[in-house]
């Protein structure tokens, strides 16, 4: 493994791919350094163009926009990396948050640190230890599932799998899957199983809904939501 110092040596003439977290919903939550980094920077990638343009527009940067995402080829892999070799830097955003958890961009990224290519990150919001950090559950130990499978089959055994783990679970998933999620949470991990769903987190209607399982659905009948949502759910062997 090479020294810093002979990192920087090798990529003294290269640029560098920042990795920036972007609010969840709060442009407030954008830091000095973020602003910084994207005003300064050659370009950004982003995941949706439109996403990303907002974000700029709205701290009036105006930047050259390049999409980075589920549907992006080798190749265009490869154009970065050279314009990071001829000396360009480029931050690499999601959405919303903090990059590359469940985002695309983990194929990029190992292909500039395999070119050698500086990578730096800069930290910002995270969906994932905002509402874990607010859930009330204890988490001295945690484990980030993020989206389970869409097929039924292959969801039901990949939480048998996690039914005797005994660290909290961190769940994220789209909007309209919030309802069948928890309830094959009961089903799997029972009723009485603790848990927290952090809704529109920094916005103006963020909220919690926290007790059991059985309890976090009964409250979701009877007021649906629709949004952006994190699971929280204890381990094994946690006691209310």
């Amino acid at each position: 493994m090479s020294h810093e110092g002979e990192y920087n040596r090798a990529v003294l003439n290269a640029g560098t791919l920042y990795l920036v977290a972007t609010p969840l919903g709060n442009f407030a939550d954008l830091t000095r350094r973020a602003r910084r980094v994207l005003r300064e920077c050659d370009g950004v990638i982003c995941e949706e163009r439109r996403a990303g343009s907002t974000l700029l527009a709205h701290f009036q940067i105006e930047k050259p926009l390049y999409e980075w995402n589920e549907h992006s080829r080798a190749q265009e892999a490869g154009a970065f990396l050279e314009e990071l070799q001829r000396g360009k830097h480029l931050a690499l955003i999601s959405d919303h948050g903090t990059p590359l958890v469940q985002d695309p961009g983990a194929e990029l990224v190992s292909a500039a640190i395999r070119a050698n290519i500086r990578v730096e990150p800069i930290p910002g919001a995270s969906a994932i230890l905002a509402a874990l950090i607010a859930s009330g559950i204890p988490a001295p130990r945690f484990r980030f599932i993020g989206r389970l499978p869409q097929k039924k089959e292959e969801r039901a055994a990949t939480l048998r799998n996690l039914r005797e783990t005994r660290e909290t679970m961190i769940f994220v998933d789209a909007p309209y899957r919030l309802s069948p999620l928890l309830t094959s949470f009961s089903e799997t991990f029972g009723e009485t199983r603790r848990a927290a769903v952090a809704c529109n987190l920094t916005m103006a209607d963020e909220h919690f809904v926290r007790g059991t399982l059985l309890e976090i659905q009964h409250y979701f009948v009877n007021n649906p939501f629709k949004g952006e949502f994190v699971v929280i759910v204890a381990g094994s062997g946690v006691i209310r």
